[in-house]
């Protein structure tokens, strides 16, 4: 039979673990799904990545930052164009989760996850890759969604928790 001592020790290593778990595990997984996205979006070739998994770099040292800018490759009725863009939309939701679970601020979940997605599509113009505002605005949609979600998640629960106090 446990005394008072020791479920007050019980919980101060329960409250330990969840703080190590907090510190180590949320940023952990963070980091390798970032890690996942920057490879997704810096691999040469996003067909044979998605289809072949195949993972190859190409390095351009001198990109063209005015090609953020091109809409013209929009392609709405083009299946791959569509997977890819849900893609963006998936991965970053996931990311925004992620950030959520790890700083514990909506808002600043937010911004480092809309930082990270203009980044990654700077990022990819060095990869021979088409980097888009337009991927950043679509990357966005994802974020807010999930920002969305667990804003009307987080509000159901803490409703929930105050009804049955």
């Amino acid at each position: 039979m446990l005394n008072g001592e020791d479920l007050c020790t019980i919980d101060a290593i329960r409250t330990l673990l969840k703080g190590l778990f907090i510190l180590a595990v949320y940023p952990l997984l963070t980091f390798l799904w970032a890690g996942f996205i920057f490879v997704a979006a810096c691999t040469s070739n996003a067909h044979a990545f998605l289809y072949e998994q195949v993972v190859q770099f190409t390095f351009e040292f001198a990109p063209n930052f005015m090609d953020l800018l091109i809409t013209s490759d929009i392609h709405l009725t083009n299946e791959f164009y569509l997977i890819q863009k849900t893609g963006h939309m998936f991965t970053f939701g996931v990311l925004y989760f992620l950030h959520l679970l790890w700083v514990r601020k909506m808002g600043t979940a937010f911004v480092l996850t809309g930082i990270l997605a203009a980044f990654s599509e700077i990022l990819q113009l060095y990869f021979n890759r088409n980097g888009r505002l337009f991927d950043v605005g679509i990357d966005l949609v994802g974020i807010f969604v999930a920002y969305l979600f667990c804003k009307s998640f987080l509000m159901d629960l803490i409703s929930k928790r105050h009804s049955h106090s």
